[in-house]
């Protein structure tokens, strides 16, 4: 359920969803304490609620914090009668739904996306997972919510440049899945841009439904077909660990796909009219310079978390080969041999030397913003 300004509606929904629990396990990123208030309140009029606030930092995002929460909660009485709802960005989601997934061995799970990536994106589906030293979301399991609800005024309170980078996931949905959306989609990211994000929301919100509930439906655990959900993952899940919480999801995922795209181009897949759409509609996420940002991480750093992506194991690769997600076309992935996985294995070098172009990249209008500057 979705809707703006229905917070009021939201932690109703909630109380009924919650309905004979004997308590609540409210797991909560701290920055979003102000639209918590009224559902934690609304639970507490018929529930005992017991509130956990985390720091919601990707290095935060580990077995430890899900250990410790868990702990809290049964010191706290709760029980497998007991509801967890977790309210925040996608981090908070995760560490909820796996809490949530272990306790008791299943407790009933509510989420609160207050996030774009959350919303749009990665509540929907039903991956559970933290991160381990080695690389990000391999430790985790599948566990389903019993309720998703959002205000999409809650989204709106985002800071602007991590709400544009927030939305590398509706852009992924469709440059992989669903490209005739195109025109909303540059409509949506126009308006975001121009401060009408109320306008956009609603669109955004479809895109993301749109592109992921049919392919959950035929592939809830995302281990086939719904792995072009991937794209863009192998090396933007490197650049976000590698960069050390400097680099939010969105802007890695970015980066990404327009790596993706360098090497389905080079490997003479994606044409390069389809490559030229990848930067454009990407340029209009407003990213940060990419030599600044993707040159400051250690490229040893970069390959090693390469070599532990998650998708390991769904092809067989050599031992200088990651399996990732790449487009022959617009909302056309490649599928390897019989497999029936959208992957291909595709050499780290490979990969290393395409985001070095894509490094290299300036976007048209900032790069005429900058030369007029320097005329002036």
């Amino acid at each position: 359920m979705c809707g703006i300004d229905c917070a009021d509606t939201v932690a109703e929904l909630v109380a009924a969803s919650a309905g004979a629990a004997d308590s609540v396990l409210f797991v909560m990123d701290g920055a979003v304490a102000s639209h918590a208030a009224p559902v934690i309140s609304r639970l507490s009029e018929h529930l005992r609620t017991e509130t956990v606030q985390v720091v919601a930092t990707e290095s935060n995002k580990t077995l430890s914090l899900v250990g410790d929460i868990a702990e809290f909660a049964v010191s706290r009485g709760v029980t497998r009668g007991s509801v967890v709802v977790g309210m925040g960005g996608g981090m908070v989601g995760n560490v909820a739904g796996l809490t949530a997934a272990l306790l008791f061995r299943g407790t009933r799970l509510i989420h609160l996306p207050t996030t774009p990536v959350a919303a749009f994106d990665s509540v929907v589906s039903v991956k559970q997972a933290v991160n381990l030293r080695g690389g990000k979301n391999l430790s985790g399991t599948y566990y389903a919510p019993s309720l998703i609800a959002c205000d999409l005024r809650w989204l709106e309170t985002v800071p602007p440049e991590q709400l544009r980078t927030g939305l590398s996931e509706m852009v992924k949905n469709v440059l992989a899945v669903i490209p005739e959306q195109w025109d909303t989609l540059m409509h949506a990211l126009a308006a975001v841009s121009e401060g009408r994000t109320t306008e956009a929301l609603p669109h955004l919100f479809d895109i993301g439904v749109t592109a992921k509930v049919p392919f959950l439906g035929r592939d809830p655990r995302e281990r086939k077909e719904a792995l072009v959900f991937e794209y863009g993952h192998t090396m933007g899940h490197a650049l976000e660990l590698a960069s050390r919480g400097a680099m939010k999801h969105g802007e890695a995922v970015a980066w990404g796909m327009l790596v993706a795209a360098e090497v389905s181009h080079r490997l003479g897949f994606l044409t390069g009219e389809d490559l030229r759409s990848h930067y454009r509609i990407i340029d209009r996420l407003e990213l940060p310079p990419a030599r600044a940002r993707i040159g400051a991480i250690d490229p040893m750093a970069l390959e090693a978390l390469l070599s532990t992506d998650n998708k390991r194991g769904y092809l067989r690769c050599a031992d200088d080969e990651v399996a990732m997600v790449l487009l022959q076309s617009l909302g056309n992935p490649l599928v390897t041999g019989g497999s029936g996985y959208p992957l291909v294995p595709v050499r780290r070098g490979t990969l290393m030397s395409a985001l070095h172009t894509v490094t290299e990249h300036i976007p048209e209008e900032r790069s005429a913003r900058w030369k007029k500057s320097s005329l002036s």
